[in-house]
């Protein structure tokens, strides 16, 4: 029985396996302890880089504008369109049936990119006769009020993007003789525009402005 105890070699392998367990377990150790001081330096630079870093501005905050018109004094620079005061608006471009109002603004030599934001406003309850925003005759936006029932659309433009935010749909605004009106606020932004740009809205309805029509406001053209 001693000679078969004093021969038997299972279990061998787990004392090898114990031994190089705790070599690789303090080589782990001294590893750390060599490079922790190092990685401790590293991070502190790092962190303190991204504390003192400046964040660079967008780059359209170095637009300036260009081009601004709230109608007060008018329709001076527009071709197409009138001039008129809304109960609730104030003054604003009307559109008659079939009108197209644009202007024009010349750019800084070199400008990269342009924005253009405006109102677009639905006055009496339209019947769904769209109005069209143009960018240098070209239709980027759609906008159709149905009596409330609002379609917005954007034909893909390349260097062109087109949000729109929806200030209200239908709501009695006080204005014409229905009194439900809608509005929205147009963004634009023109990569590479050139030294020119021409913006308009064109109204698709058919009704005399006694019924209904389509009207912009607060317009503005930024440039950089």
């Amino acid at each position: 029985m001693f000679a078969e105890f004093a021969t038997d070699e299972s279990g061998a392998v787990t004392v090898d396996w114990v031994v190089l367990t705790g070599g690789l377990v303090g080589l782990g150790l001294a590893t750390m302890a060599v490079l922790s001081s190092g990685v401790e330096n590293l991070t502190g630079d790092i962190g303190n880089s991204l504390a003192n870093m400046r964040v660079g501005a967008s780059p359209f905050s170095n637009l300036s504008s260009i081009f601004s018109d709230t109608f007060s004094a008018g329709a001076a620079g527009w071709s197409g369109g009138q001039m008129v005061n809304l109960a609730g608006f104030g003054n604003v471009l009307q559109l008659g049936p079939g009108v197209l109002a644009t202007t024009t603004a010349t750019l800084p030599a070199g400008s990269t990119a342009a924005t253009i934001t405006f109102d677009l406003i639905g006055v009496d309850d339209l019947s769904g006769a769209p109005a069209t925003v143009f960018v240098n005759g070209q239709a980027v936006a759609i906008y159709s009020d149905n009596h409330g029932n609002i379609t917005t659309s954007a034909p893909a433009v390349a260097g062109i993007s087109v949000t729109v935010d929806q200030q209200y749909t239908n709501d009695p605004m006080g204005s014409g003789t229905h009194g439900h009106d809608s509005r929205a606020t147009y963004t634009i932004t023109v990569d590479d525009p050139g030294e020119t740009l021409t913006f308009g809205v064109g109204s698709n309805s058919t009704e005399p402005t006694s019924d209904e029509f389509y009207a912009i406001d607060d317009v503005e053209i930024s440039a950089g």
